[in-house]
């Protein structure tokens, strides 16, 4: 998988999740276009990342259980090493999420 599509995935899981449209394992894999153990892989990449990802069994979504400004160092590439080796992606390069988490 290029860096592009990685990222482009990653960016639409996290605004799947702060816009609470996330939905079912399987509605979120189904979403992004991906099996749910890609999905799986995304999500718990994202964790190790210090995104605070849960699943509310009640409502049968993910969620973030903080709120707080994130940012990922999967987003911290620098522009000119997008472009030097991916072609770039000019809305993922040094960008802050300004995340707005909340409970279940």
């Amino acid at each position: 998988m290029s860096l592009r599509r990685y990222l482009e995935r990653l960016h639409l899981i996290d605004n799947l999740i702060r816009k609470k449209q996330a939905g079912s394992q399987q509605q979120l894999a189904s979403k992004v276009g991906v099996s749910r153990s890609s999905l799986n892989e995304f999500l718990k990449e994202m964790k190790e990342e210090g995104f605070p990802i849960k699943y509310c069994k009640k409502s049968n979504t993910y969620y973030y259980e903080e709120d707080g400004n994130m940012v990922s160092s999967l987003f911290e590439l620098s522009k000119e090493d997008l472009n030097k080796h991916h072609g770039g992606i000019s809305f993922f390069g040094n960008h802050w999420y300004n995340s707005v988490f909340v409970n279940c």
